[in-house]
């Protein structure tokens, strides 16, 4: 089933060739939140953590979230920043530990946070082709940045599509922010020229190469990949919910359209010719990045005052992403047994 027309595009992708499965993922989730959403940090109802569009058609689900995922391997393609700020908010933490508690083998691409996305591709490239072949099936999740890092990889070195069984974009940098035209100098200072532990600099390459002009041009340039799926999932935030360090960047993009996570709009965060799961109700930061988690004095400032709406269930998001996409990949291998727990 194809988008509706209540969720946007971006103007280069064929709404056609973009499938609808917020259903199916929403049961899912819901499913995974019913079961241990309660026992798990930062609890919400299913209804809010996604979007409702009132569009959805609701669907059951025989997916088994008793079963163990040994099966699958994950590789997180973090995003923009992720390493150089890994002693307040490490994306390694909350969601990693309980996907590996689940029997995911949980690895991690080594993506440099200021690093443009041509260098990546090659780090990635590495990476990947350095996996273990021991039947588990890959699926990258790539955060922000990390999905337009992985794209250049696919696009820039072919022999890593028998590598890779998966890729699912969160809040994915796939389409460029208009922010990268707005980026103030300071930011641009700090990504050239500021000293950073454990994050080299790469000549202040990283924000343009997220600009909507680079990445356009590289998808006109690089068709998706056969033989890979491809899977979205979104977010989009009300200014109410949005933290206060990105509320001005909210509201900037809101101008151009109010469906937006704080740093990138909903239209730019799908991939073409992919699976959308849904539309977090989170900003950008909040859908990957611990930072209320931290036990430090300065993450808890930096949470009190700056990422005030930092929490969020992203345990639960991430184990429904991984046990869709492998159910998904392995017909069957995710399913519930005839007389299974509901």
């Amino acid at each position: 089933m194809s988008l509706p027309i209540a969720i946007p595009l971006n103007a280069h992708v064929d709404r056609n060739a973009v499938r609808d499965r917020r259903g199916e993922f929403r049961a899912v989730l819901d499913l995974v939140n019913r079961t241990r959403g309660h026992a798990l940090p930062d609890f919400r109802e299913t209804p809010a953590i996604l979007k409702d569009f009132g569009d959805e058609i609701a669907l059951p689900t025989a997916i088994d979230v008793a079963g163990p995922l040994n099966g699958l391997r994950i590789v997180i393609a973090a995003g923009y920043l992720t390493e150089c700020i890994a002693f307040l908010a490490d994306c390694r933490t909350d969601a990693e530990v309980h996907l590996r508690g689940l029997g995911a083998d949980v690895v991690h691409a080594p993506l440099a946070g200021r690093a443009d996305c041509a260098a990546n591709a090659i780090r990635m490239r590495d990476h990947l082709m350095g996996l273990p072949r021991d039947g588990r099936k890959v699926l990258v999740i790539a955060m922000s940045k990390g999905a337009a890092d992985t794209l250049e990889t696919l696009a820039r070195h072919p022999e890593t599509h028998a590598r890779v069984d998966g890729v699912a974009a969160l809040v994915g940098c796939v389409w460029g922010s208009p922010l990268a035209y707005c980026a103030p100098n300071w930011l641009k200072t700090i990504e050239k020229y500021l000293p950073m532990p454990g994050c080299a600099r790469h000549g202040g390459r990283a924000v343009d190469s997220l600009s909507p002009h680079t990445r356009a041009r590289f998808m006109a340039d690089h068709p998706m990949p056969e033989g890979v799926c491809f899977y979205t999932l979104a977010a989009a935030v009300s200014e109410r919910d949005v933290s206060a360090a990105i509320r001005p960047a909210w509201r900037a993009l809101a101008a151009i359209d109010p469906l937006t996570d704080g740093q990138m709009l909903l239209r730019d965060q799908i991939l073409p010719q992919s699976d959308v799961l849904g539309v977090l109700d989170c900003d950008h930061i909040a859908a990957a990045m611990p930072f209320n988690r931290g036990q430090g004095r300065l993450a808890r400032l930096v949470c009190a005052r700056l990422l005030d709406r930092n929490a969020f269930p992203r345990e639960i998001v991430m184990e429904a992403l991984a046990r869709f996409v492998f159910a998904d990949l392995i017909p069957g291998a995710g399913q519930e047994k005839p007389g299974g727990s509901d």
